[in-house]
């Protein structure tokens, strides 16, 4: 696989997860307004406990939503930064080399 070929690859692969990251983030938006009242599930099952258990399932989820989202978009920023570095080194490498090397196509 050729350099600028790799380089296209990493920054593919960064919009993959920054679409990832929206997705998620999207998802936990989405899952906070989903509330459960007395109202809505009877008052049977808010003596049972229905209610409070998924208010706190519902928190956990959202939480691991967030926390995807935020690790997604850190690793799509990480994949962005190793592209971005490997151009430094290259232009770095060919100034420093200068005339002395031709690459081989």
């Amino acid at each position: 696989m050729g350099y600028e070929v790799q380089l296209e690859a990493l920054g593919h692969d960064a919009r993959i997860w920054d679409r990832t990251s929206e997705v998620l983030a999207t998802a936990a938006t989405s899952a906070s307004g989903l509330t459960v009242s007395t109202v809505t599930a009877s008052v049977v099952a808010d003596a049972a406990g229905f209610t409070s258990t998924y208010a706190d399932l519902q928190t956990f989820v959202v939480g691991l939503l967030r926390q995807g989202s935020t690790a997604t978009g850190a690793m799509a920023s990480t994949l962005r930064d190793v592209r971005r570095q490997y151009q430094e080194d290259d232009a770095c490498a060919t100034t420093r080399i200068g005339a002395e090397w031709a690459p081989v196509e």
